[in-house]
């Protein structure tokens, strides 16, 4: 087994997902694991922490190395799909599977966005090939925008591409000024997506390219 799962329920209170969060797991096995090709077990801890959490999905995610996910859920709610707990997963897993096979340090904005995006865009195309009906919310939403939006989006913050230092919470986050909430995810899948069509080559071949060669997006 690639993917173990840990679910922090020593006061019972995420109880009610453990079936949920089992089969999500599995699903991940035996559908993303191959597509990603990963060899090292991950381990997945699910705990009722506020962290990160996307108040309307009730859940949310980071990843700390290749080998560690931590899954945040909100124990108040009663209506956290199978669904949901699987695409978190999923996009999670793109993480984890780019920095198993390239290490690379993100040291800039433009690197945070594209690291985000490639997430972002395996996560969609998990969801299309999985037939999931309601994606997360977070996913409708920058998946909605139109080039247009992520144009002005790129405009906005062309001036801090190559800052080390930037407001993370605003722009991946809650959005500021002329900034909409999840900017710099839904630029991120823009520019991916370009880069893909640029380079005629699948997600799954790009996952783990430089940071660099994703500047051509740019032009």
């Amino acid at each position: 087994m690639i993917l173990i799962p840990h679910i922090a329920n020593a006061n019972g209170n995420l109880e009610k997902f453990s079936e949920r969060i089992q089969n999500a797991v599995k699903r991940a096995e035996s559908i993303v694991v191959p597509r990603l090709e990963i060899s090292r077990q991950v381990d997945i801890s699910f705990a009722a922490i506020p962290q990160f959490l996307i108040p309307e999905d009730h859940i949310g995610g980071r990843t700390y190395t290749s080998e560690y996910i931590q899954i945040s859920v909100d124990p108040s709610s009663e209506d956290i799909h199978e669904d949901t707990f699987f695409e978190m997963i999923v996009h999670e897993l793109a993480h984890a599977a780019r920095w198993a096979k390239n290490d690379e340090w993100m040291n800039t904005l433009f690197d945070g966005i594209i690291n985000e995006g490639l997430a972002t865009a395996f996560e969609e195309e998990m969801v299309q090939d999985s037939k999931i009906q309601q994606p997360q919310f977070f996913l409708k939403t920058v998946s909605l925008r139109t080039d247009a939006d992520n144009e002005k989006i790129l405009a906005s913050l062309w001036e801090e591409l190559g800052d080390k230092s930037y407001d993370y919470g605003a722009i991946f986050f809650d959005g500021k000024d002329n900034l909409p909430r999840w900017a710099g995810y839904s630029l991120g899948l823009y520019l991916v997506k370009k880069y893909l069509k640029l380079n005629e080559k699948p997600l799954k071949d790009a996952l783990t390219d430089r940071y660099s060669d994703f500047r051509v997006a740019l032009k």
